[in-house]
């Protein structure tokens, strides 16, 4: 069995000129969040954070909108986030 670091996250997500990693989550939550994207490619991290919010639309995932909220609180809110 390897060993990991006490906060290891299989994903982990930078912001544009940040060498500190944002947040981290599971390859689930980043399959989830790139799946969002890919419907919504002009949306914002705000505006991301907003539809999966919408629990007409999606279960709640309280991963994904941890991953949001630490942009959102690391001054991200307005980025158009790249994820493939």
């Amino acid at each position: 069995m390897p060993k990991y670091p006490k906060n290891h996250q299989d994903v982990e997500y930078y912001a544009p000129g940040r060498k500190r990693r944002v947040a981290g989550s599971t390859i689930a939550t980043n399959a989830f969040l790139v799946l969002i994207h890919k419907e919504n490619p002009e949306a914002t991290i705000a505006e991301l954070r907003c539809i999966i919010s919408d629990r007409a639309r999606f279960l709640y995932n309280p991963d994904a909108t941890e991953v949001l909220d630490a942009y959102i609180k690391a001054g991200y809110g307005d980025y158009i986030p790249n994820w493939r």
